[in-house]
């Protein structure tokens, strides 16, 4: 059970991180903002791990609510 639920977070977090990706190179020069793959990639890190924490913070409290 838990390495399904390991199997399926990787899969959702990295389809999530390289939708990021691609979305940043294709929506950003339409707002005349140009970044570098590596600058897609940093971005893409940090909001990954904002949601990852986002994520994981409303998951402890409906846990505790119960």
């Amino acid at each position: 059970m838990i390495k399904k639920d390991i199997k399926e977070s990787v899969i959702d977090v990295g389809s999530g991180f390289f939708l990021a990706v691609i979305i940043q190179l294709t929506i950003f020069p339409l707002f005349d903002l140009h970044p570098t793959i590596f600058d897609s990639f940093g971005i893409a890190i940090i909001f990954t791990v904002v949601s990852m924490t986002r994520s994981a913070c409303w998951r402890w409290y409906f846990r505790r609510r119960k």
